[in-house]
């Protein structure tokens, strides 16, 4: 017997795979605002994922709360660690695969290369704060025990299993509980073997003390769910008082969670604590727990997924050296713009990409462009001022750092988010740096580098004279300086110009000349 608040014809299985991050949000709200489109009137998030963003987690529960079909549930398929545990907890159940692992999710701090990071106490206890409020408010909301799901989170928490003698009802107790309850201290040894999970209604299927929908009224509206995002304060606990149980009617099971570890839970374990409602190892299992007709999956795209390359530090750190080399490039030799079509074509997926999945602001584009300007002012409308292209390169790399900062400039993943933008664009443009000194100084000897680096400078009206010894070809040694030429095309700073008849490249070194 299915229980009606379960059924359904229809089930959608939305993938949630790989690390949690901005696109995973904005992929699982488009994907729900297409079941919630096709009138599917139950979702899976089918959950494999080492964990992720902790702003583009506490999004996605917002998320679970307002747009997502009530009869919506988590298949841990087949592990979920940190942000995955806590998706998974906001749904209506979980199941898991029967080889499948969840829990761990305690925040941690990590940086490109350097790695993970040891948070000081304050600071994990700011960032552990809306962590515990979700699942404290999940647990409440799904009839899970809270000292249980918040030992996912909280480091240092012990925790013991007791048992009611005469009911088998389970609670989950700290060590003030155990010492409020029996009077003592408790004795600090694991369990030694796992204790059987409690019988299932035979109604429903569920397990005891799970929050369900046994009547057939229809779920709530999209409206009546998006009012109801509730305060952890809104919901009471139904945990009883340690002080007021009989010690004599309880009996401990064993400890489950020591001072040194996090909870994490195997497939038997969450159904024996009552976090499970079963197993599943295949869609075939997903369909016959939802009595369903139909299963469709709605994966991510392939646009997402380029979003996300491209978007990856390694990536974004490449096309910073990209752009730079390629405006370099552009400004130094003569030719059709390929460099610079080249360059502005990275500018263009630095700026976008991130603003496509909300990592950036348009003030990032507007201070990237603007740095841009400012740099080809000074080169070529009022060369040798200096101040203007240091503001120009203070502007670039500022915009580009904030590409990597999220809207929220009070967020708790902010100074990561600077720091790591910081680090990318400064080693983008040392890269950028050790790449023209590079093509400066060994391009001229090669072959091909007329065809790329001018080989040979000459005056120009508006240009300082250049001694001889710079004129390297052998047919322009009938060029002597103090010789007058026509610019043939614009010096930008490079160009070509006629000498005696003669076209030859040429660069100018007082500005552009026309």
């Amino acid at each position: 017997s299915i229980p009606a608040g379960r059924r359904a014809e229809t089930v959608a299985i939305i993938t949630v795979e790989g690390a949690i991050d901005a696109i995973t949000k904005h992929s699982i709200e488009r994907r729900l605002n297409e079941v919630n489109a096709r009138g599917i009137d139950a979702v899976v998030l089918e959950i494999d994922t080492p964990g992720g963003d902790l702003v583009a987690t506490l999004e996605i529960l917002y998320l679970l709360r307002t747009i997502a079909p009530a009869n919506t549930i988590a298949w841990i398929h087949p592990k979920a660690f940190s942000a995955g545990t806590i998706i998974a907890l906001a749904t209506r159940e979980i199941v898991v695969d029967p080889n499948g692992v969840f829990g761990d999710a305690a925040p941690i701090q990590g940086m490109p290369v350097v790695g993970l990071r040891q948070m000081a106490p304050a600071e994990r206890a700011k960032v552990e704060a809306p962590l515990l409020s979700e699942l404290v408010h999940e647990a409440r909301r799904h009839g899970w025990d809270e000292k249980l799901v918040q030992s996912f989170v909280a480091v240092d928490v012990e925790l013991w299993l007791i048992e009611n003698t005469a009911t088998g009802e389970r609670l989950f107790i700290d060590g003030k509980d155990h010492v409020a309850i029996f009077g003592e201290e408790p004795e600090r040894s694991r369990l030694d073997r796992l204790p059987p999970a409690p019988g299932r209604d035979p109604n429903t299927g569920f397990l005891p003390g799970a929050k369900m929908d046994t009547n057939a009224e229809p779920p709530p509206t999209l409206e009546q769910r998006a009012a109801d995002i509730d305060s952890v304060q809104s919901l009471t606990s139904s945990r009883p008082n340690p002080s007021e149980l009989n010690p004599s009617e309880w009996k401990v099971l064993g400890q489950i969670v020591s001072k040194d570890e996090l909870l994490v839970l195997r497939a038997d374990e969450a159904e024996a604590y009552g976090l499970s409602s079963g197993t599943a190892a295949s869609d075939e299992d997903i369909a016959t727990f939802f009595g369903a007709k139909d299963v469709i999956r709605l994966n991510e795209t392939w646009s997402e997924a380029m979003v996300r390359f491209l978007t990856w530090w390694p990536v974004r750190g490449v096309l910073i050296v990209v752009m730079l080399v390629g405006f370099f490039l552009e400004m130094a030799a003569p030719g059709p713009g390929v460099f610079g079509a080249i360059a502005i074509s990275a500018m263009g997926v630095l700026i976008a990409a991130p603003l496509m999945v909300g990592l950036a602001q348009w003030w990032t584009a507007g201070m990237v462009v603007g740095g841009l300007l400012l740099v080809a002012a000074e080169l070529f409308v009022i060369p040798g001022v200096g101040f203007i292209g240091l503001l120009g390169g203070a502007c670039l790399f500022a915009g580009l750092v904030g590409t990597f900062v999220s809207p929220d400039p009070l967020g708790e993943t902010t100074r990561s988010d600077i720091l790591l933008g910081l680090a990318v664009t400064g080693s983008g443009f040392f890269g950028a740096g050790v790449l023209i000194w590079l093509l400066l100084n060994t391009l001229p000897n090669l072959p091909i580098s007329k065809r790329i680096i001018l080989g040979a400078q000459v005056g120009g009206r508006g240009s300082n004279s250049v001694p001889p010894t710079h004129i390297i070809s052998e047919d322009l040694k009938s060029i002597a300086v103090g010789d007058t030429g026509l610019a043939a095309s614009d010096l930008r700073t490079s160009g070509r110009v006629e000498i005696h008849g003669r076209i030859v490249d040429a660069r100018s070194v007082g500005g552009y000349i026309t």
